[in-house]
């Protein structure tokens, strides 16, 4: 099977208002764990980088001036490589796959985004329940991998596969297909520590404590407080 490995780095979080400026893509076979096909790309900005995003990344305006590329050159060569993949995988696919679908309308690429099939590296991956963190950074050392260029979108995607690769890709698959639900703690003031050290956030405007978890995994769970489970 061939998926496709993918990262953004990106002007800022939303894609509705925010650009790509580099893609990182890699064509992987899962039999033989190793790439096919690489893809690393800057890709022009008309709008000035923050300093936050070139602390964050390294790339700056003069970089993309010199080296980067027209969007729409780039994205029609990376929809050429995801149609000849299975699926698309990324770490915080909501992330991704928002960029990307945005990204393709803005280029005016006809590709029917809908069809793909996505992981997500984040929540897909049966990590062992040793393994809290889910940093990429983190999950590298985790398995032994370094990552000496986080934050650039090709290193990235290498150390994302090469994490992936220590895991049967159709266990993989069967928790893809699992939907994330939203589980809420039901705990008082007292008891939020409870909640806190099990890796639930604090809503501010909903007022209460919640966690992402796929579906298949609440059965095997056991909280120390009583819970509702909201369908995302």
């Amino acid at each position: 099977m061939k998926i496709l490995g993918l990262d953004f780095e990106t002007t800022g979080l939303d894609a509705r208002s925010e650009r790509v400026i580099e893609i990182g893509a890699v064509v992987w076979d899962t039999e033989k764990n190793t790439p096919c096909a690489m893809m690393s790309e800057l890709v022009t900005c008309e709008t000035p980088l923050s300093d936050e995003i070139i602390k964050i990344t390294g790339i700056d305006d003069q970089m993309l001036k010199q080296f980067g590329v027209n969007g729409e050159t780039a994205f029609a060569k990376l929809v050429e490589l995801i149609s000849a993949c299975d699926y698309v995988v990324a770490h915080n696919a909501k992330f991704d796959r928002s960029f990307f679908e945005q990204e393709v309308k803005n280029y005016g690429i006809d590709f029917d985004s809908a069809s793909l099939k996505w992981i997500d590296t984040c929540m897909d991956v049966p990590y062992p329940e040793s393994i809290q963190t889910r940093k990429l950074t983190y999950l590298a050392a985790e398995h032994g991998i370094l990552n000496s260029n986080a934050h650039r979108a090709l290193f990235d995607v290498i150390v994302m596969l090469n994490v992936l690769k220590h895991y049967a890709f159709e266990d993989v698959i069967e928790r893809a297909k699992s939907p994330s639900v939203q589980v809420v703690a039901k705990v008082s003031f007292d008891e939020k520590d409870k909640a806190k050290k099990l890796g639930f956030r604090w809503n501010r405007d909903d007022k209460i404590w919640f966690k992402e978890f796929k579906e298949i995994d609440i059965p095997k769970k056991q909280f120390p407080f009583e819970i509702d489970v909201v369908n995302l």
